[in-house]
């Protein structure tokens, strides 16, 4: 049972609801669908929780359901933008004024954005696009846009219905369904192999790594500690965000910790595995105590290794450290931010803002990743 604000709609075979808030939503019908679609943890209800417990910026939830009959079968997270530094940042590289808030699906926090619908229910994110742009309208959204959507169909299905768009970021996955740790690392020569070893050895003198998670406040120091070390804002992912991801994710939580010889906590993957994703999302390092990012990689293999002794058969890396996480196997996964307005004028700005926007972002890998170092 849903409670729907501002209106019901109709889009091909579909109804639409509309929610202004996730709480609304029943969590277990809304990651059935997640996990139907093979969505990640940044399309479940409690990532969604956390978004609203204490957003890192200024946001009004238009989340979108799609019903064939009674059947939940499609959705689409989606926020009304009336801050966020996220964006405000893109626009600055982009020289792009927003002269009123946005209709975001669904954070440039998450990994991944856009809609999902499960198998056979295809059309359904069509319907849900469309019902985007009509809660865009009755929302009085300047524009309206999905952020970081993963290249593939649904970039494609967004360039076709007219999006300006920009490849603003990459994430990088490593596909651990193999049956072993020895044909997980076959890609790589003998030399990387005895590299890594030795390297895992010299971290193991030095640091235990620990599958578990620090306490909330040692997690928020060593992430804000990071972010300040590459001069990145901490308004990106302030205290009450982290802490609320902590608490509503922690069912789902999969996160490789560092300590040192004194039990000190210096580094920590945070991440969190639905169905057969692990998603290392967030990363912490005690920099005024170590210069280097000493145990980062060795962090790195164990949590695929860990991951190809498990059902997961997909661990994403997410942003930044190009080079390191392709010589670990994974692959490069281009995400876009896709925008859209009703006004031909307005629409015409997004297209040359965006392709101002992808000019400043490309280059080699490791450029994109500081020239946006925030998204």
């Amino acid at each position: 049972m849903t409670i729907t604000d501002p209106a019901v709609k109709v889009s091909g075979d579909h109804r639409i609801d509309v929610v202004s808030t996730i709480h609304a939503v029943d969590p277990e019908a809304w990651n059935r669908v997640v996990a139907g679609a093979g969505g990640s943890i940044f399309h479940t209800w409690h990532w969604l929780a956390a978004f609203e417990d204490f957003p890192p910026g200024d946001f009004e939830a238009h989340h979108l359901l799609a019903y064939d009959g009674d059947d939940l079968v499609a959705i689409c997270p989606a926020y009304l933008v009336n801050d966020c530094p996220r964006l405000a940042y893109l626009a600055d590289l982009a020289e792009l004024r927003l002269p009123g808030p946005v209709l975001m699906a669904h954070s440039l926090a998450a990994l991944e954005g856009g809609p999902l619908a499960v198998a056979g229910h295809e059309s359904a994110r069509i319907s849900l696009l469309a019902g985007l742009e009509a809660s865009a309208h009755d929302s009085g959204a300047w524009a309206w846009a999905v952020a970081n959507a993963p290249a593939g169909p649904l970039t494609g299905q967004l360039m076709r219905d007219g999006y300006a768009t920009a490849h603003i970021t990459t994430s990088y996955q490593c596909a651990t369904d193999v049956p072993s740790v020895e044909d997980y690392w076959a890609f790589s020569t003998s030399r990387y192999r005895r590299k890594l070893g030795q390297e895992r050895r010299g971290t193991e003198r030095e640091f235990t790594l620990f599958e578990q998670s620090p306490d909330t406040d040692t997690l928020v120091r060593l992430v804000h500690s990071l972010l300040q070390d590459r001069n990145t804002p901490t308004d990106v992912l302030p205290d009450g965000f982290l802490q609320a991801l902590h608490a509503r994710l922690a069912p789902f939580e999969r996160t490789i910790t560092a300590v040192d010889a004194h039990q000190q906590t210096v580094a920590v993957f945070v991440g969190w595995q639905f169905e057969a994703t692990w998603s290392a999302w967030l990363a912490g390092l005690d920099t005024a105590r170590l210069s280097r990012f000493t145990p980062y990689r060795t962090m790195a293999v164990r949590l695929i290794e860990s991951a190809v002794n498990s059902p997961v058969t997909t661990v994403d890396l997410g942003r930044a450290n190009a080079g390191q996480k392709r010589r670990l196997g994974a692959r490069p996964v281009p995400l876009y931010l896709a925008l859209k307005a009703a006004d031909r004028r307005d629409a015409a700005v997004l297209h040359a803002a965006c392709r101002r926007l992808e000019e400043r972002c490309q280059g080699s890998d490791e450029q994109l990743d500081m020239a946006r170092r925030c998204c």
